[in-house]
């Protein structure tokens, strides 16, 4: 059975003067990945971002993030006229990009005549949530990017006044919708020439939704909101080891059982749209499906409990609509209802390798081939931090197991090697991992304004770590 590798790398992390975006970074990271002999190129959620800049966090599920359309390719294809950088800042500077990259991108409305045909099919194609969103976009800007669960107008969706609106604001709502259109043609075209070169592309979505978002505004009904539209209770975690104070999202909970009465139509939908977006989809806190934590709106984690989740009766009527290779991130605490669901689906579990020498665990001789193991996700150390701060009982385990001294040159390619040389059919490395960085993190859970920070340089991407990548991967038989 063939096995294969890839690299995670978030689109905001291609190097780049501002953010990266899909331009010329992109292709050039898919070349990359082509000569490297990497078949799976990771990306995070696609979807725009809000206060804290979080892609789990997002306006709109269905959206995608107007910050990463090339402002370059729009130039080259006559979409856009002229732009000033320096109104985008310098590295990954988001006040300056809401600040500026949207109306900059609105300008490009005017030149809409020159793709006008494709333009109309992508409205028809995504008429479901476009609109919406492009309203949703207006209103925040109109009652000073409040939640819409404190606007005077507007709180409570109605389809009437939503048209209306749209009536009155026409060239404006539109405006919006055209860069939605903007992001797909330059995604479309980035993600046909990655197929091209063999490569796939997974890509992540949160099982939950933010409260400020056009999902929550328009379908309150399928969240447990009570009847002035104030969460009942809200996601997050138990205390435990890593915690004592356990985890507190805020995300509203999804009404399962009426959800279940209408066949699960919006998962249904959200699974079906994410699918013409990825190759291969990574679902977020799988474990959720089969027991979710419950906290009482504005109560402490302690005082929540395990309930359970919709199960299998949702994947399999996922699997009527959509036929679709799915990862399950399931991470966490994990009984024995959360292995079962994993096995009824037949979907791809993870391991972490960072997470595999517990007080008692060495890591694994082989794991099963239906499986995705990662060095480290967007949310942990890298790898190299991760072994310069092991105590020092774990540090005896993991030398042992992967063959190390702590004096040891390119601690972290021998590590990946550990992993590349496992059962698993995918093993998948943030590229900071194989750039044997420190202190170049993605996320730290529940921090706010030092995450989603991190960029390439351009000299990163060299030949000869091209090579050191192409060795590592053919040496263990993948790809």
């Amino acid at each position: 059975m063939k096995k294969y590798a890839g690299i995670l790398l978030h689109i905001s992390s291609l190097s780049n003067s501002s953010i990266g975006t899909l331009g010329a970074e992109a292709y050039e990271f898919v070349n990359f990945l082509s000569k490297s002999k990497q078949h799976l190129w990771q990306v995070l959620p696609l979807n725009p971002t809000s206060y804290g800049d979080s892609p789990y966090q997002s306006p709109c599920t269905f959206a995608f993030n107007p910050y990463f359309i090339s402002l370059d390719l729009l130039v080259k294809d006559g979409l856009l006229d002229s732009y000033d950088k320096t109104l985008l800042g310098s590295g990954i500077d988001y006040y300056m990009l809401f600040k500026n990259k949207m109306k900059i991108l609105k300008t490009c409305y005017k030149n809409m005549y020159k793709v006008k045909r494709q333009y109309e099919k992508f409205k028809n194609d995504n008429r479901s949530w476009l609109t919406d969103y492009a309203v949703f976009t207006l209103l925040k800007e109109r009652f000073d990017y409040k939640p819409w669960y404190e606007w005077k107008e507007f709180k409570k969706y109605k389809k009437s006044e939503i048209n209306n609106f749209v009536n009155n604001n026409y060239s404006k709502v539109d405006e919006i919708r055209f860069i939605q259109y903007l992001f797909y043609y330059q995604w479309s075209n980035l993600k046909k020439y990655a197929n091209k070169l063999g490569v796939k592309i997974i890509g992540d979505i949160p099982i939950y939704v933010a409260y400020d978002s056009v999902d929550c505004w328009k379908n309150p009904e399928i969240f447990e909101l009570d009847k002035d539209l104030k969460p009942i209770n809200v996601a997050g975690c138990p205390p435990d080891y890593f915690s004592s104070y356990g985890q507190l999202w805020g995300n509203p909970l999804y009404k399962w059982d009426y959800l279940k009465k209408t066949n699960y139509a919006w998962w249904v939908e959200r699974i079906k749209e994410v699918s013409k977006t990825y190759d291969i989809i990574r679902i977020d806190h799988f474990r959720a499906f089969a027991g979710y934590f419950k906290i009482p709106f504005g109560k402490h984690p302690k005082d929540g409990k395990w309930v359970k989740g919709p199960g299998i009766d949702l994947f399999n009527e996922i699997n009527k609509h959509v036929k679709c290779e799915i990862i399950a991130e399931n991470l966490g605490f994990l009984d024995d209802s959360v292995h079962e669901l994993l096995a009824e689906t037949g979907y791809s579990g993870m391991n972490v390798m960072q997470f595999e020498f517990g007080p008692k665990e060495e890591f694994k001789a082989g794991y099963e081939y239906n499986n995705v193991l990662y060095t480290g996700t967007h949310d942990n150390e890298n790898l190299v931090s991760w072994y310069k701060n092991l105590d020092e009982v774990t540090l005896k385990r993991v030398n042992k197991t992967c063959g190390l001294k702590s004096n040891s040159k390119d601690i972290n390619l021998k590590l990946i090697d550990a992993c590349m040389k496992q059962k698993c059919k995918y093993v998948i490395v943030p590229i900071q991992d194989y750039l044997g960085l420190t202190d170049a993190r993605m996320n730290v859970p529940s921090e706010i304004g030092k995450n989603w920070l991190y960029q390439m340089k351009y000299t990163d991407l060299t030949k000869k770590l091209s090579n050191t990548i192409k060795k590592l991967t053919e040496t263990n038989k993948r790809g």
